[in-house]
């Protein structure tokens, strides 16, 4: 008991986790989660791996059905769950459409969403949510790192303040001094660069060497005029489908030799695996896998990218679901009380765990 009697009183103020800098730079629109520029997101969203690996991941997530459940089985619980999905119903959209307006996080760390509600004969209900750019937005946070308004800069027009109860806001991996999340294209990034480069550099290659140079060998003595003529004629092959010349004259290709496009293409695939891995936890679902027994490996990759897509529906329908749609939507129009949760349904994948139907 003395030991106990010893210990200090614990603080019932909650200890700071952002400095006032952090603050500060949160509070400013258009700055990024991390040291990326928007905008290189944006280019790197037209890469095909980039596009490919975000729409894996999030159709992926939207796969499973979702559905509505009771935290409290009885007929006020009842009412309140009938409530909420007869409110999705006539919402414009679907919750589909507003979980993949979330998942807009995956590239850019944290979206963004309004919520545009509307009074139906003294019911308040969504009428629906409209995507926003982050870009536009900057954060008013507290010292311990929770959002209290959003703040808008229009180019061209005056900074607005913006109550946080209006939008919807999903931060993807977001931690300690992260309040707007990390994109996973920041681990991508590297190996995008890379790939540019050697795009461009193959370009270069691809001009110089791609199409063979036609050399004729002849005698000496043979008439200019026939000199001439033939070389006419092999600056003009690519014209035509035929040429004849005697015996006395060799023709040969300089270049053109598929070998010497290869290391480029091995390394544009190397690069393009390491994007769909900081992307995707893995990579034999976008690749065809060229090595023995890749069947076997594709099934350990996929159980990787499900264990990743389980968790993510957890944290979507937790965090963007019920705890910034649905409570609220009860609170305004019930009170205090049972809420009901947002979940997504358990899907049957052993086929593809197994290989087997």
């Amino acid at each position: 008991m003395k030991l106990f009697s010893r210990r200090k009183r614990m603080p019932e103020r909650p200890v700071p986790s952002l400095s006032l800098a952090q603050r500060q730079a949160l509070e400013v629109a258009g700055v990024p989660p991390g040291a990326i520029p928007y905008e290189t997101y944006r280019q790197m969203l037209t890469d095909s791996m980039v596009q490919t690996a975000l729409t894996i991941k999030r159709l992926a997530v939207l796969s499973a059905p979702w559905k509505i459940t009771l935290t409290q089985d009885s007929p006020e619980g009842r009412r309140r769950k009938a409530f909420i999905e007869e409110a999705f119903s006539q919402m414009q959209g679907s919750p589909g459409t507003l979980l993949a307006g979330a998942m807009d996080a995956f590239a850019l760390g944290w979206s963004i969403q309004e919520v545009e509600w509307h009074l139906v004969g003294g019911t308040i209900l969504p009428r629906r949510v409209l995507p926003r750019d982050p870009g536009l937005f900057g954060m008013q946070v507290s010292e311990t790192g929770e959002v209290q308004a959003l703040t808008l800069r229009v180019p061209g027009e005056r900074e607005q303040s913006l109550p946080r109860e209006k939008f919807i806001l999903f931060s993807h991996r977001n931690g300690y001094g992260r309040v707007k999340g990390q994109s996973d294209l920041d681990a991508a990034y590297p190996h995008w660069r890379a790939k540019q480069g050697l795009m461009a550099a193959w370009r270069v290659h691809l001009d110089r060497y791609a199409s063979p140079t036609v050399a004729a060998r002849y005698q000496r003595g043979l008439p200019p005029a026939e000199r001439d003529g033939l070389l006419s004629a092999l600056r003009n092959l690519s014209q035509h489908t035929a040429i004849i010349y005697p015996e006395e004259i060799d023709l040969t290709t300089l270049g053109g030799d598929r070998g010497s496009s290869t290391g480029f293409m091995e390394a544009v695939e190397f690069h393009n695996r390491e994007m769909a891995r900081a992307i995707l936890g893995q990579t034999l679902t976008t690749d065809e896998g060229r090595r023995v027994g890749s069947l076997a490996l594709g099934r350990v990759h996929l159980q990787v990218m499900l264990l990743q897509v389980a968790a993510l529906r957890r944290e979507l329908a937790d965090q963007v679901m019920t705890e910034q749609l649905v409570k609220p939507l009860i609170e305004m129009n019930f009170g205090p009380g049972p809420v009901p949760v947002f979940e997504f349904e358990e899907t049957d994948l052993d086929a593809f765990r197994t290989g087997k139907t």
